[in-house]
């Protein structure tokens, strides 16, 4: 009754977007660890400025897990968007345009994905506030390995700036879509990635239509992006009660990516 609930408040959270945007991640104060956004280039439209508490490389590798912020502390933006991990690798957690969801792994497996209150806390989490978003269609398939390039062609197609963090979303259908939801009662101290994949609720899914969450930024290796990566994206599924951490996807042809209107 409760995951029918969390979906039904989904659905409805998700159609309230403005037009052309999409229709559906112990402290005295919250500092952040890094500014994300840097100067545009000569002639380029002024970036968002995006936020993010916490790092990647802390977490895998120092054991960092408390809180980094309390999420209540930067929603409602207004028009937050943003994608993190719970503190303590509790589960997952995305914003889209100040609805707070959170996705935790089930002991049997499945996921418990619900609306978080302001006072839920993440060790990771990026953010941005985006009130309007333009759209480019995609006139063929993406596969995994091309979507940092592809992004990045895009934004420079649109005249934004490739030397900062920027959020991106995506609406419509993926395939061979692998996601994760951390569950960190099984992480075992130091585990890289891989370990994190293992200790979590996963699946993959061939054919799946719904929508991506997520920042590109060649800047931030370690700090909201794996190395070796541009982007971080959560995936949310409304359909199959589903939001989690992307391990791979292909943007089917007909996709839009959704990047800041100037």
């Amino acid at each position: 009754m409760r995951a029918t609930r969390a979906i039904r408040a989904i659905r409805a959270g998700l159609s309230s977007v403005l037009p052309g945007a999409l229709l559906i991640s112990s402290f005295a104060a919250c500092t952040p660890s890094s500014e994300a956004a840097a100067e545009p280039a000569p002639g380029a439209p002024a970036a968002v400025p995006v936020r993010s508490f916490g790092a990647l490389r802390a977490i895998m590798h120092e054991g960092q897990t408390g809180p980094a912020v309390r999420i209540g502390d930067t929603v409602p933006g207004p028009h937050a968007f943003g994608i993190g991990a719970l503190s303590e690798l509790r589960g997952e957690v995305t914003v889209v345009d100040d609805a707070i969801w959170t996705s935790y792994a089930r002991d049997d497996g499945t996921l418990d994905v619900r609306p978080a209150g302001a006072e839920e806390r993440a060790t990771l989490f990026v953010v941005a506030n985006v009130a309007r978003w333009q759209e480019a269609t995609l006139d063929a398939d993406v596969p995994d390995g091309q979507l940092d390039a592809r992004i990045e062609a895009l934004l420079r197609e649109r005249g934004l700036d490739t030397e900062g963090a920027v959020p991106v979303q995506v609406r419509g259908g993926f395939r061979d879509l692998s996601w994760h939801v951390i569950d960190g009662r099984k992480l075992a101290p130091g585990g890289g990635h891989a370990d994190h994949v293992r200790a979590s609720v996963s699946g993959t899914l061939p054919a799946a239509e719904g929508t991506l969450v997520g920042f590109f930024s060649k800047r931030h290796h370690g700090v909201f992006t794996h190395m070796g990566s541009n982007t971080h994206f959560h995936v949310v599924l409304p359909e199959r009660s589903l939001m989690g951490h992307v391990d791979a996807v292909t943007l089917a042809r007909g996709a839009r990516v959704l990047l800041p209107a100037p």
